[in-house]
């Protein structure tokens, strides 16, 4: 654990959670959550999307998104229809009344990205989305070590 609260990965975990409230206080108002937004707004930006491109994306397990999507599918915020030539693999795409949802949801990130973007001059914004690039790329070669995560000392007492 780390003691104290002015290290880097501690601010990004407090940050993390503001952008999750934030969004999930306006997901409230029309009753869904982080991830069912997340891929709604997914499936919207790229029809025709397969299952495991979107579990990519999200970071999650197949099953997990196979679930989500049949949440979705019996709202009737999305359909899957089947890839032709491969009968197991089925695309996403956005209906009608998922459209309208994603209309919302995008201003939802967009008011979000406005929100930390106000208390950033231009100069600050392309230094910060050029350490945080090179955080997540350090971050994504660190995970290749065939070493599994939890094995792995994350964060050392100081």
């Amino acid at each position: 654990m780390i003691k104290g609260s002015n290290h880097i990965s501690e601010q990004i975990h407090v940050l993390n959670i503001l952008q999750k409230n934030f969004i999930l206080e306006q997901l409230s108002k029309i009753e869904l959550n982080e991830i069912q937004a997340r891929t709604i707004n997914y499936v919207f930006t790229y029809p025709g999307v397969i299952q495991r491109d979107l579990a990519q994306y999200l970071g999650k397990q197949n099953a997990t998104i196979t679930n989500i999507l049949k949440i979705l599918e019996k709202k009737k915020y999305i359909t899957r229809k089947i890839t032709v030539g491969n009968e197991r693999q089925k695309e996403l795409y956005i209906t009608e009344e998922g459209k309208k949802l994603a209309h919302f949801i995008q201003k939802i990130f967009l008011d979000l990205e406005n929100v930390i973007l106000n208390s950033l001059h231009d100069s600050e914004i392309d230094s910060l989305k050029e350490g945080l690039k090179k955080v997540s790329d350090n971050l994504k070669q660190s995970m290749d070590v065939e070493t599994p995560l939890d094995d792995r000392v994350l964060y050392a007492e100081q």
